[in-house]
């Protein structure tokens, strides 16, 4: 995590943790009825728990400018930390501060709801705790040919429901309903958070632009490439290394949205080109379409290129494996005058990918590659690095087992922690 990139990720966890609920604490306190001091806290927790289950929701929506300041799955990890504290805080209010009726009823069926959600969004929509956590990889691939990606979005929308019904958990209380600053807040919050969620979905470019898959061709087993022409005019912000979200609506099982790198350097070209392996349900039907089809691409995510403008550094180390050298294959296109490293690394012969690639970029005097079937040996890439180790930027990519080793690795060696970055791709 580079250093700029390590400051904006510390201040998004401070402004999501504290400033965040600030004016609703605030206003809440100061019009708190003498007689309910001894359920400040109480009322406290589940004001918090509503707060950041709003920024969950927001952040669902994959803002750009989120994503371009700290990276959507950075902000996806805040999204489900926060989800998470917010249920045991939830949890904290139900227990301490008991209601009844209707109060009781919209309270009660909005935490079972989250909770629900919370337990099936630990194994299958939290890829930041699966990549960590072999026990939770090993149920959720045993359960995701039943459990689809699709089918986990669409219960992963109960979520609106259960806010909803807290919003309407707080009208009902006498106390809190008469308190005009708080329910402000309350109000301008909850519609701002909606009214993003709607725009997201049905707003004019809410997919992104319509575009045309050109050719589907296969590169290896179970990977196949496919070429997108964008339309000339376009309002996409793209750059080298970043990903971007496809979508078929006029095709059943590819309507949802899903994220895939660019192998190509987007500045030359008005297509795009992905490389995707066949690991789910989409990708697998993805890889059976015919060209021409229609699709949308919604994007471009992704902090590789802003790190490298960042840190402007005088060599850049790459270390991938498998598939995950697509970003990679972009950044190395776009920044020719830069000294290139790369080691990449995969399970058979067939999966290294764009040879001919290599071999072109092979004849710039400051680019080496090292490619192989298996893993690369410490020494071997800790004697690429230069002996001025803040010269250089390490870019990695690939599964986050390696990815979290190599960083280690480099960082034992010597390596400043804000030279390495690492973006994590666990949807």
């Amino acid at each position: 995590m580079s250093k700029n990139h390590h400051l904006r990720t510390l201040l998004a966890w401070l402004v999501a943790v504290f400033v965040l609920p600030l004016p609703f604490l605030y206003t809440f306190v100061q019009g708190l009825p003498a007689g309910m001091e001894g359920q400040k806290l109480a009322i406290a927790n589940g004001i918090i728990a509503y707060v950041w289950m709003l920024l969950a929701i927001y952040i669902g929506t994959k803002p750009k400018w989120l994503d371009r300041l700290i990276g959507l799955p950075v902000a996806y990890m805040i999204h489900g930390i926060l989800s998470m504290v917010a249920i045991f805080l939830a949890m904290l209010h139900k227990s301490a501060s008991p209601s009844y009726g209707l109060i009781a009823l919209t309270g009660n069926i909005a935490f079972n709801i989250f909770l629900a959600l919370l337990l099936y969004s630990l194994i299958f929509m939290a890829g930041w705790l699966t990549s960590r956590v072999p026990f939770l990889a090993t149920i959720k691939k045993k359960l995701e040919t039943t459990f689809k990606h699709e089918v986990s979005l669409a219960l992963h929308r109960l979520n609106l429901l259960a806010t909803f019904l807290i919003f309407v958990h707080i009208q009902l209380i006498d106390y809190i309903r008469s308190n005009v600053p708080f329910m402000l807040v309350v109000y301008l919050a909850t519609f701002f958070v909606f009214f993003s969620y709607l725009r997201s979905k049905l707003g004019k470019t809410a997919q992104g632009v319509q575009a045309q898959l050109v050719s589907n061709r296969q590169l290896a087993d179970n990977i196949h490439e496919f070429r997108i022409q964008l339309p000339a005019k376009h309002d996409l912000t793209l750059r080298a290394g970043d990903f971007v979200f496809i979508s078929f609506p006029d095709i059943k099982g590819l309507e949802e949205p899903h994220p895939f790198s660019l192998v190509n350097n987007p500045k030359n070209s008005c297509d795009i080109v992905l490389a995707i392996r066949g690991d789910g349900d989409f990708t697998r039907q993805l890889q059976e379409l015919e060209a021409p089809a229609q699709l949308m691409v919604n994007g471009g995510y992704g902090l590789y290129q802003t790190i490298i403008d960042e840190q402007a550094p005088k060599e850049i180390l790459a270390i991938s494996g498998g598939i995950g050298i697509t970003p990679i294959l972009s950044i190395v296109e776009a920044n020719p005058n830069i000294k290139t490293t790369v080691f990449h690394g995969a399970s058979t012969k067939e999966a290294l990918l764009y040879e001919e690639k290599f071999l072109e970029w092979s004849k710039r005097p400051n680019f080496v590659a090292h490619r192989l079937v298996g893993r690369f040996e410490e020494e071997e890439v800790l004697a690429s690095l230069p002996k001025e180790l803040n010269s250089v930027t390490v870019l990695i990519s690939g599964p986050a087992a390696m990815a979290r080793y190599w960083m280690a690795c480099l960082e034992a060696y010597g390596v400043p922690k804000g030279q390495i970055f690492y973006e994590e791709f666990g949807w």
